[in-house]
């Protein structure tokens, strides 16, 4: 199976959707490592894998949807923000066709159950108050053996101080930390492969962990 590679668009494409979207950090000379690595170890969890129908929750401004649109035959993205218009129009610029936008919450989506065989989320479950009900409506939407893959920061006092650094709150801007979002994972779902950044380091100590879960169910997609 071919891979695909990480599609970062040219930053004139990106637009921010809200206050709080990281979307510049990727083009920056030092924060772009860690961003756009956090990206290439979600990309190689989900990349053994073609999916048909995969959802991405908290897609922002797109940055990730270029290159999730060459994994799935058809691409649903949500977020709570309605900047679609600039969205879509980076998606036209790569003359993306099968990626569709939706405005809606994650605490209450707009899908059928078990609708997607597999699910993104980058950057987003530690932004949530309750992330562990965001969990259990992510659980609803996924078909039996489809997989998951969500990537976070780890909060401990590199990470904390670098939030501080540019003028954040951690604690007001990532409410759910690494260990109550993992905890719901494992008890949700079976968690097969995490990968943290820098894999050297303990996952406490590291500053982004990736994961990789599958709906208990018949793993084939």
């Amino acid at each position: 199976m071919k891979n695909i590679k990480l599609i970062i668009p040219p930053k004139h494409l990106m637009f921010q959707t809200n206050w709080g979207d990281p979307v510049m950090y990727h083009y920056y000379p030092g924060p772009s490592i860690v961003y756009r690595k956090r990206l290439k170890n979600t990309l190689k969890l989900l990349q053994p894998y073609r999916f048909e129908h995969l959802l991405e929750i908290g897609y922002g401004s797109g940055i990730f949807l270029p290159t999730l649109s060459k994994i799935a035959k058809k691409v649903t993205a949500l977020d709570i923000h309605k900047e679609v218009i600039p969205v879509q129009r980076m998606l036209d610029w790569y003359q993306v066709n099968n990626v569709e936008l939706v405005s809606d919450d994650i605490m209450k989506m707009p899908f059928l159950d078990q609708t997607f065989d597999g699910c993104v989320i980058v950057s987003t479950l530690e932004d949530i108050h309750d992330s562990a009900r965001a969990v259990g409506e992510i659980k609803r939407v996924l078909k039996p053996g489809a997989h998951l893959v969500v990537s976070f920061p780890v909060e401990n006092i590199a990470t904390n101080a670098f939030f501080r650094l540019v003028g954040e709150d951690p604690h007001e801007i990532h409410p759910s930390d690494h260990k109550y979002i993992l905890d719901f994972l494992f008890k949700n779902f079976t968690v097969e492969q995490i990968i943290k950044m820098p894999n050297f380091l303990p996952l406490d100590l590291s500053l982004y962990v990736s994961v990789h879960c599958v709906k208990e169910g018949d793993r084939n997609l």
